[in-house]
């Protein structure tokens, strides 16, 4: 996952800024952006000449103006004698190389360069006792505040205290959930997670407390619930300002006591549970229209991150969607594509309502969709071309008319295998879509053989 709405970040002065297991540089110029990795000795130039790596076609850039490298960890920036300059954060670079770090911005003229990457704790850095910013895999962070937002992440991770991790659906709440469990003292228990939205009343109850037999019709067998599930470990509850009223002060009692009692018995269970839990919603609002309790309020959000929506992260948008893009070109065996630069305008323009989520969604429809391995501005969903914040291409069918859509794809899929003999390039000239895409809808349905 990956704006620009905080300081940078607060390394302390006397230890070393997270090394990058993968640095990248985030060109931006003239509306368009350019992903630029940074590998171990190649370096990065930048000028109006032919050869720089970056090409920078303006009468105020040098010939060869300014260099970037990286020595192991460590990413560099030089200026190459230039008439007007290089800037880092503002700061004119003079002779001396400057060192970079995680969210620095790097001005030639008008073009802004963003240092970014996929953070990781240097190993000299562990055993001096810094903290660094390991992240999982698929997980890319360039936005100063979501570098803020990982940090606030592990230091609330050495605590057993309770976190609300706030933000818009589709952001990434169960990702910091995750690394709030992967550096707590609880990291070898179970991390289990519940949607609190995605069950109805009469389940919601049973899969957080559990139930005895004969609890109910169809209880033919006790079952251990969520929170006696996570004992030990770190219980996560996303949409937890989804949760009922009734169920607002059972969990509570839960909290409060460290024991339950499952559905339909009398006994009580100690557990042991460390519990996140996540919301989009105003609780503060919640609770003074009467919708959740104040005391349950104030037992949740013992420490609170709120995590950014993407679109106050724009740094991040052209990054995920290319790891994105090669992501699931990669599950489709279809080489990875390349980002024109007028998707990669639209993308970032586009609001993003449904977060990374949507993205994700969007870059899928274009793989899908285009006829190349360049993913154009016509390959993209309607809504995000348009540039607006409306339901985005995540929005679709749900329930029984979504399943009755993927029926008959499937069937029309398997009839037109069937009759260019399991060709796939003529079954999709059969169909109108270009093989990739139907690479992508045979994964998707299990019909690719192996």
């Amino acid at each position: 996952m990956i704006g620009e709405t905080i300081d940078a970040v607060d390394f302390d002065a006397d230890t070393e800024p997270p090394s990058a297991d993968l640095a990248f540089l985030v060109v931006r110029r003239a509306g368009a952006t350019e992903v630029v990795d940074v590998l171990e000795g190649q370096d990065v130039t930048f000028g109006r000449v032919p050869g720089a790596r970056v090409v920078i076609d303006d009468p105020r850039i040098s010939r060869e103006h300014a260099r970037v490298r990286r020595s192991g960890v460590e990413l560099w920036v030089s200026d190459l004698g230039s008439r007007n300059g290089t800037k880092v954060n503002g700061d004119l670079v003079t002779n001396a190389e400057r060192r970079l770090s995680a969210g620095d911005v790097i001005r030639l003229g008008d073009v802004e360069i963003v240092v970014a990457g996929a953070w990781a704790s240097r190993p000299s850095a562990r055993a001096a006792g810094v903290e660094g910013l390991e992240l999982p895999d698929g997980v890319i962070v360039a936005d100063p505040g979501m570098l803020n937002v990982y940090r606030l992440t592990k230091r609330a991770a050495r605590t057993d205290t309770s976190v609300l991790v706030h933000g818009e659906t589709g952001a990434g709440k169960e990702i910091v959930a995750g690394q709030i469990h992967r550096f707590s003292p609880r990291a070898k228990g179970p991390f289990v997670s519940l949607n609190c939205a995605s069950l109805p009343l009469t389940l919601l109850e049973s899969e957080l407390f559990g139930h005895e037999r004969g609890a109910f019709t169809g209880a033919d067998k006790r079952k251990i619930g969520y929170i006696e599930a996570a004992s030990g470990g770190t219980l996560f509850l996303d949409e937890i300002g989804e949760l009922p009223a009734e169920t607002q002060a059972k969990l509570l009692r839960v909290l409060e006591a460290r024991r339950l009692s499952r559905v339909g018995g009398t006994a009580e269970v100690a557990v042991d549970v460390r519990v996140v839990s996540a919301t989009h919603r105003d609780l503060k609002a919640e609770i003074a229209a009467g919708r959740f309790r104040e005391d349950l309020y104030f037992r949740l959000c013992a420490f609170t991150i709120q995590l950014p929506p993407l679109r106050e992260r724009p740094v991040e948008i052209t990054l995920l969607a290319d790891l994105f893009a090669r992501e699931c070109a990669a599950r489709m065996s279809a080489p990875a594509p390349v980002i024109s630069p007028e998707a990669a305008r639209a993308l970032s323009s586009y609001r993003w309502p449904g977060n990374v989520r949507e993205l994700k969604n969007a870059i899928e429809h274009a793989l899908v969709v285009t006829e190349t391995d360049r993913i154009e501005l016509g390959d993209l969903p309607e809504s995000v071309r348009g540039g607006g914040g409306g339901a985005g291409p995540g929005a679709s069918p749900s329930g029984p008319m979504r399943a009755r859509v993927d029926d008959t794809e499937r069937r029309t899929i398997e009839e037109a295998l069937a009759a260019e003999g399991g060709n796939q390039t003529r079954s999709a000239k059969r169909l109108g879509i270009s093989r990739r895409g139907l690479i992508y809808k045979l994964h998707k349905h299990g019909l690719l053989k192996r």
